[in-house]
């Protein structure tokens, strides 16, 4: 392996140790219904992401196309909860909610420093492959499939949100509709940008 094959095993390395550990107390403090938040099934999706990258990498010592597709549509999944927290959620609940949703407890880790690290790592120094157009698409499944779960458990009363979007008994079927094109749309753009900033840097 070169340098930049070896920094790519231990940031993910890291990564997996990192969103794991954090995935385990999430469930000790929420129960199981810790898994009804995006933000930590995005976050074990990518974990999952990563030992296929670093198993690539050590038994390989290469990315192949279809691990590297894979981490296009974690990434994003990650991105995107970076971003809804940023620019939804933090504004939704008011200024103050700035620190613990960024920076308290398990929330510093999905939130925050792993999904910042997995979209540096994929735009600087995942470069052996390059993503197609119709893979753009393709990062969109799996954020969209959790919004319909979600708001059909919404819908039946077996799950409250959890964010206040899906709550399509209290809003309405209109209002979750148009959030759930906000959402699709935010997330379209995301896999967007992440595959023209990774073409650039491929270049």
């Amino acid at each position: 392996m070169n340098s930049k094959q070896k920094i790519l095993v231990f940031l993910h390395l890291f990564l997996v140790i990192s969103q794991i550990t954090a995935a385990v107390f999430s469930v000790l403090q929420r129960g199981w219904w810790a898994f009804q938040f995006y933000t930590l099934d995005s976050n074990i999706f990518s974990a999952i992401t990563s030992i296929l990258l670093i198993w690539s990498l050590l038994t390989k010592n290469l990315i192949s196309q279809k691990i590297h597709n894979l981490r296009f549509y974690s990434t994003c999944c990650v991105a995107v909860t970076f971003i809804v927290v940023v620019a939804i959620l933090i504004p939704m609940f008011g200024i103050d909610s700035f620190y613990e949703a960024l920076f308290y407890e398990t929330n510093f880790w999905h939130h925050t420093c792993c999904p910042l690290l997995n979209i540096f790592s994929f735009i600087f120094l995942e470069k052996e492959k390059k993503i197609q157009n119709k893979q753009i698409l393709w990062a969109v499944v799996p954020t969209f499939i959790y919004a319909l779960v979600a708001i059909v458990l919404n819908l039946l009363h077996i799950m409250d949100g959890p964010y206040p979007f899906l709550q399509i008994y209290k809003q309405g079927f209109l209002l979750s509709g148009i959030w759930l094109l906000v959402i699709m749309t935010l997330v379209y753009f995301i896999a967007f940008c992440l595959k023209k900033l990774n073409d650039i840097t491929n270049s």
